[in-house]
């Protein structure tokens, strides 16, 4: 059955439904081709990752993810792929989710499975760190290929810290093809897209702003129904939409999230 999935919130979903498969007998060559690759200084040594969209877990992750986000491993593979993307500054996850993603695979889908490693494909995206803060985060990443075109099961890369090197909000997207000349990897730019972000985007509507406000005050959907003259039944819809939106699960998580993200 094919997939209809066209975002990446909507393809995880579709990957732990419809797929199967373990990737961790050849973690360890592939995390050690991407770390010969990505030969750095200690103190600006990329962080490697890999993840696998069939259950949304991490395989392996750096311990140098500690100075990047004041995580450590233990915890970012604990939490998983949905805890990480929690993390991203709401307006760049809706314009990867949308529209970087999707143009990935529409790629994916030209390429043999022979092919994946060989293709790199990069963004940016701005992530909360362990104490609260913003940092501006470039993610290249080769995915793993599966037996449909366009369905890869994982990806294996680097992130890299560019706060610094990057002053304006826009989302960065290449592809680029992985070649050998002299003996050197050099990369050859495939596509180039540049996303203007609007930093304005709420994800949550002011009436869901307030009824979290109210929750976070520590008062029950009853007395936030009668506080807003609403139903208890339309107070509950709101805090449903309120967990489906910020892919949290529970009240406590959402109130977290809200106090990261700037809403409380």
């Amino acid at each position: 059955m094919a997939s209809k999935a066209d975002s990446f919130e909507s393809y995880l979903a579709f990957m732990k439904d419809n797929t199967s498969l373990q990737l961790d007998e050849s973690t360890s060559g592939l995390v050690r081709k991407f770390h010969e690759e990505h030969s750095f200084p200690s103190r600006f040594a990329p962080v490697v990752y890999m993840v696998d969209y069939t259950n949304g877990s991490y395989l392996y992750v750096d311990e140098a993810c500690i100075n990047l986000f004041g995580y450590s491993a233990s915890k970012i593979k604990s939490g998983g792929l949905d805890s990480v993307m929690q993390s991203w500054h709401p307006a760049d996850y809706k314009t990867i989710n949308e529209k970087v993603f999707p143009r990935n695979r529409e790629f994916l889908k030209t390429l043999a499975a022979e092919k994946y490693p060989e293709i790199v494909f990069s963004y940016n995206y701005r992530m909360l760190n362990a104490v609260g803060e913003y940092v501006t985060i470039v993610q290249r990443s080769s995915y793993l290929p599966s037996d449909k075109p366009g369905h890869p099961l994982g990806a294996i890369g680097v992130v890299f810290d560019v706060t610094h090197f990057k002053n304006d909000i826009s989302v960065v997207q290449t592809i680029e093809e992985a070649m050998v000349v002299d003996g050197k990897i050099v990369y050859n730019l495939l596509y180039k897209a540049v996303y203007a972000v609007d930093d304005t985007i709420e994800l949550l509507s002011a009436r869901e702003q307030d009824i979290l406000k109210l929750m976070a005050s520590g008062m029950s959907s009853k007395l936030i129904a009668n506080q807003l003259n609403l139903s208890v039944f339309t107070v509950s819809n709101h805090r449903k939409n309120m967990l489906a939106k910020t892919r949290c699960s529970t009240a406590s998580e959402l109130i977290n999230y809200a106090n990261r993200h700037g809403y409380l």
